[in-house]
């Protein structure tokens, strides 16, 4: 995570997963709005669910809000959000629940591997050089999918584009590293876009 992005709360999620069943999920340090989407995927993992009991607990000021809601899918989120405006002071746009609903689109299995690679040096590799060696093997813990070296090599030649694209190349053909263009806007758009879809991915996993 970014220092940037890093928040002083902590989420708690108490809820009834079936008759009976009661889970735990806690999220740490991030913003609102990726909390109010960590909580859409719990209500979509739950066949049925019951009712929840929220706690947002700032590390900062040590004070702790608490929010037991129930209902329907939609109005459990709606709830969620207008709780977490109140009680963190965060304002949500209508262009966030726009960018919500492009991630929902996103069917990792549909991806090629190359648009997930893309994913992984836009999250992993913000700050210094990487080399191929290094996305492959980002790229399989992320996946759980090998990829060789080679591949991640003709790939980040790809994204070099003779220098017209979004990384920069040192060396030579022994050892190339490479760099992402972060003073570009449209790669910290890029950025962004793959931090948020890559945690889409780890919440479905889990």
């Amino acid at each position: 995570m970014d220092e940037s992005d890093r928040t002083p709360y902590v989420y708690e999620f108490t809820y009834s997963s079936g008759p009976g069943s009661r889970e735990i999920f806690e999220c740490k340090y991030v913003q609102p709005d990726e909390a109010l989407n960590r909580f859409k995927k719990i209500l979509r993992l739950t066949e049925n669910p019951f009712d929840f009991k929220i706690l947002v607990h700032d590390e900062a000021t040590g004070e702790e809000s608490s929010f037991q809601i129930r209902g329907s899918v939609d109005e459990m989120f709606e709830k969620f959000r207008v709780f977490l405006e109140t009680s963190t002071g965060y304002e949500f746009h209508e262009e966030e629940a726009v960018q919500e609903s492009i991630l929902d689109e996103i069917h990792f299995d549909s991806m090629s591997n190359f648009e997930k690679m893309q994913m992984v040096i836009y999250a992993s590799f913000k700050h210094g050089k990487f080399s191929s060696l290094d996305v492959a093997e980002i790229y399989e813990t992320t996946f759980g999918e090998k990829m060789p070296k080679s591949t991640a090599s003709t790939y980040l030649a790809r994204m070099w584009d003779d220098g017209e694209g979004d990384v920069e190349r040192y060396g030579n053909r022994t050892g190339y590293t490479y760099r992402l263009k972060t003073e570009l806007n449209q790669v910290q758009s890029d950025i962004k876009r793959a931090e948020k879809i890559l945690s889409t991915f780890q919440i479905q996993r889990e």
